[in-house]
């Protein structure tokens, strides 16, 4: 199935590309370490920089109780406490995400239920 190595009876070449390999791996896991809040970053947006009928769809789709002649602050205030407080579902999301791109150009395919 996999390719065999050529023993060339110089084991010096072998300790070599061992020892390449282990600097390789130590030299990941040291960055790994220096860079301690990977993934753990949260991206902010700028709610003021949307239109205010975007955010009147936002308010009515996800059913968040505003008043229907509410300035663009008040909505701004609303539609960013609402965003906040989301919870990620990560395997739901991958498992959604890998499904629509498999299945993008099928006719026949299952409602995604979210």
């Amino acid at each position: 199935m996999g390719a065999k190595l050529k023993s060339t009876g110089n084991s010096n070449n072998a300790q070599g590309m061992a020892q390449a390999s282990s600097m390789t791996q130590g030299d990941r896991d040291k960055r790994r370490r220096q860079e301690g809040n990977v993934g753990k970053e949260f991206q902010t947006i700028d709610f003021n920089t949307f239109d205010i009928s975007v955010l009147r769809k936002y308010a009515r789709v996800h059913n968040l109780k505003v008043a229907s002649l509410t300035n663009k602050e008040e909505l701004v205030a609303a539609v960013s406490r609402h965003f906040a407080n989301q919870s990620v579902k990560e395997i739901d999301t991958i498992t959604c995400f890998l499904y629509t791109a498999h299945y993008r150009d099928s006719v026949l395919r299952l409602p995604l239920q979210m």
